[in-house]
């Protein structure tokens, strides 16, 4: 049925907004609202979280770049003082104690004071430490009591023989000179030579290779 509403303008009732409608509308408007709040609230939160995730984690990073700064110092450090060592090690393994070199063979030659098997002494002494490929050298003027080169022979046995100290030489002057005498001294012969003893390189060296 149609309804037809005749009365004059000023007369007739305002129309209004179904109550309905007009809850609905309410409604939505008021779920937006919180939808947005709540997620404004939640993006808060994540921001608060990730931002402080950001400022922790930067923190680490600092800390670990300190560290590794120092770990790096530490490195070179060590190789510094690698190097350093293997260059001491170096100087130790081709340096000669002649101390003790020379002790040893004093030793050789004294023999106890065993004089019937030989009899040296010694006019001088030159030593020259060897370079690279070069070992070592001992030179010296020797005298032998006797005009037999027999006594000679066993003094130059006795030094090869004597493996603690021989162990590290190349070469040994073989039996040789010439008999000089001294009516002054008893016996007045005795035999001149050179005894020449030529040391091996000192990677050859038996104690440096016990080191290895």
């Amino acid at each position: 049925m149609i309804v037809i509403n005749l009365l004059p303008q000023e007369f007739r009732r305002r129309e209004r907004t179904s109550f309905k409608v007009f809850g609905s509308l309410l409604l939505a408007i008021i779920m937006a609202c919180s939808s947005i709040v709540y997620l404004g609230h939640i993006y808060l939160n994540e921001f608060k979280a990730v931002e402080a995730m950001r400022i922790q984690r930067e923190e680490r990073l600092k800390n670990l770049t300190r560290f590794a700064k120092y770990d790096d110092a530490l490195v070179a450090e060590k190789k510094e003082y690698q190097a350093r060592s293997k260059t001491i090690q170096t100087i130790a393994n081709s340096r000669v104690l002649w101390t003790r070199l020379l002790d040893d063979f004093i030793d050789i030659t004294f023999n106890e004071g065993n004089t019937e098997r030989h009899n040296v002494w010694f006019k001088n002494l030159d030593a020259r430490d060897g370079r690279g490929k070069v070992g070592p050298t001992m030179s010296l003027q020797a005298y032998c009591e006797s005009d037999e080169f027999t006594k000679q022979a066993n003094y130059l046995d006795d030094i090869e023989n004597n493996e603690e100290f021989f162990r590290d030489f190349l070469s040994i002057t073989s039996p040789g000179g010439r008999v000089v005498h001294d009516e002054s001294k008893d016996p007045s012969a005795a035999i001149a030579f050179k005894l020449d003893l030529r040391m091996k390189p000192a990677s050859k060296w038996a104690r440096n290779q016990r080191k290895r």
